[in-house]
């Protein structure tokens, strides 16, 4: 959400941009008439002579920007709003991989530790029977400390296990912005999970649509964008703006109530923003290195992630069903055993 009031923001600066220069008006009055010895002679009207009794000057001013400045300055406003939403994008993307990660995370360690509680109720079962066997002298203590070892082994992993939910717990919690302490409990169709294939997705494919879509590539291209446009905006900086007004003056110049139109430039003899423009083309050629960059770590992203998804799919699939159906009924079988005896 911080982001996105950042987009507002930046969107805000558009419209900035585009507003023109306020005018400037500047007035002067006479104070003090030596002559007819008044204050402030507004209103005062000519002596014997014709000659005024009093001075007013007043001009109005208005700034122009030449070489399209404005309209360049709104180009790098409306860039800067693309990059607040590429910004904000790259975010979105990475709470939703935090998001889904978090969720099969917690998925499956839930059912890890739901293996692990009903084999520790067995070993529990299992070695109230061998105490009662230990007493009677039936059974050695080395056979029943060797299940109490396994028994610790396995609330100790247990432990570590459940720590990992709390983590997962916290993270969702964050994620959803969520401030109670409420637990998650995920669910998931077990066979759209055995329904997915890695047949379907190239390596080309997913690295051609990654470079199209990935936000943090977009915005190192919009960044690139708004250097360029930059450049472009020193380079119209070098040219001097225009002010253009009106002026009036009522006894202080050669004729009595002078009118006139003033034009006012500066001369770019010294500063023509040859740093400026130097620094934004050096900028540029830092921002077309980093796109390359970005490029070939997205590159480097996807290469990784395809061949440990290929990895873990395989052993997915290799995975043998009944393995936990024959390790369960291994389990039992050695329980039975030991209450035999």
């Amino acid at each position: 959400m911080a982001h996105k009031f950042d987009i507002e923001a930046n969107r805000a600066t558009i419209i900035q941009a585009k507003l023109w220069e306020n005018p400037t008006l500047s007035y002067e009055q006479m104070l003090y008439n030596n002559n007819t010895r008044s204050l402030l002679p507004i209103l005062g009207l000519n002596d014997t002579k014709g000659a005024p009794t009093t001075q007013q000057a007043a001009q109005v001013q208005q700034l122009f920007y030449l070489a399209g400045k404005r309209t360049k300055r709104a180009a790098l406003a409306e860039t800067s709003t693309q990059m607040a939403e590429d910004a904000y994008y790259d975010v979105l993307r990475g709470l939703k991989y935090e998001l889904r990660n978090n969720f099969y995370d917690l998925y499956y360690l839930q059912s890890v530790v739901k293996i692990y509680d009903e084999e520790i109720a067995s070993l529990v079962k299992t070695l109230t029977g061998m105490n009662t066997l230990l007493e009677k002298g039936i059974i050695p203590i080395k056979d029943i400390t060797r299940i109490r070892a396994l028994q610790f082994s396995l609330e100790t992993e247990r432990k570590d296990l459940k720590v990992q939910m709390l983590e997962r717990q916290v993270m969702l919690r964050t994620i959803t912005g969520t401030r109670n302490e409420v637990f998650f409990v995920p669910q998931a169709n077990k066979n759209t999970i055995d329904g997915i294939s890695m047949q379907n997705l190239t390596l080309d494919n997913l690295i051609t649509t990654a470079l199209e879509n990935r936000p943090d590539l977009r915005l190192q291209q919009s960044s690139l964008r708004y250097k360029q446009q930059n450049l472009v905006y020193q380079k119209a900086l070098k040219v001097p703006d225009l002010q253009a007004g009106l002026a009036y003056d009522r006894a202080g110049s050669s004729v009595p109530n002078y009118f006139a139109a003033t034009f006012q430039i500066g001369l770019p003899v010294f500063n023509k923003n040859q740093g400026n423009i130097k620094a934004a083309e050096y900028r540029i050629q830092s921002a077309q290195k980093q796109v390359v960059s970005q490029e070939d770590r997205i590159i480097g992203d996807i290469q990784l992630a395809y061949r440990k998804a290929l990895e873990a799919d395989q052993l997915y699939k290799s995975y043998d069903k009944a393995f936990m159906v024959d390790f369960d009924k291994l389990f039992d079988n050695v329980k039975v055993s030991f209450e035999k005896r």
